[in-house]
């Protein structure tokens, strides 16, 4: 079962990835581009399904009535970008008398233009381990900070772990998503293209 949900995992990152090569290709390279530079970084799907589990299993739960398991899940995804490469930083903001957080890693150039992909990492209740929604999207997108870190991207490229993404927050100014993305507006940032990483990988024994 391991195996399957690994390989599951796998495909669905290679797949996400090999979409964000190719709008990186279109985007970043001149009409005669030089050769890249070789990765030297390569895909475990049991280093995903490690993520996997360290959030649906340990760091739980992740809704927004524990903030203290937001914070855990926030400083692991921290961890992770800093040993990735990246320039890592949060963006906290304050709902109700506690504070949340956005965990943000960027990659690449300082260039005016950038490329955003984005995970939540929250639950929708408490009662959810919230393995595929959305623990196997930041393990995607751990695992993206680790593939840029390998390599040289020629447009800066932004990795946003976002919080409250559920419940009551949904569609909401309240989500992290929004308040991300209000801050890249409020700074005149332009995006030249946005990702979100959502429910990568599900395994199920039902016939």
């Amino acid at each position: 079962m391991r195996r399957r949900l690994g390989s599951r995992l796998l495909l669905s990152f290679l797949g996400v990835t090999g979409v964000l090569v190719v709008a990186w290709a279109l985007v970043t390279q001149p009409l005669l581009p030089r050769a890249p530079k070789a990765a030297t970084f390569n895909i475990d799907p049991a280093r995903l399904e490690v993520h996997v589990r360290m959030l649906s299993e340990t760091l739980v739960p992740r809704d927004e009535s524990h903030p203290h398991m937001l914070d855990r899940a926030a400083a692991y995804i921290r961890r992770e970008f800093e040993q990735a490469g990246g320039t890592v930083s949060e963006q906290p903001y304050d709902l109700d008398g506690k504070t949340y957080r956005n965990v943000i890693a960027r990659f690449g150039p300082d260039t005016a233009e950038r490329i955003v992909v984005g995970a939540h990492y929250d639950s929708v209740a408490a009662d959810v381990p919230a393995a595929d929604d959305n623990a196997s999207g930041v393990a995607g997108l751990i695992e993206l900070a680790y593939w840029l870190g390998a390599t040289s991207p020629r447009m800066q490229i932004e990795l946003v772990a976002y919080t409250l993404e559920e419940g009551q927050h949904f569609r909401t100014q309240r989500m992290g998503s929004f308040v991300h993305a209000r801050s890249l507006k409020l700074q005149g940032v332009p995006v030249r293209a946005m990702f979100s990483l959502e429910m990568l990988g599900f395994f199920s024994d039902a016939p």
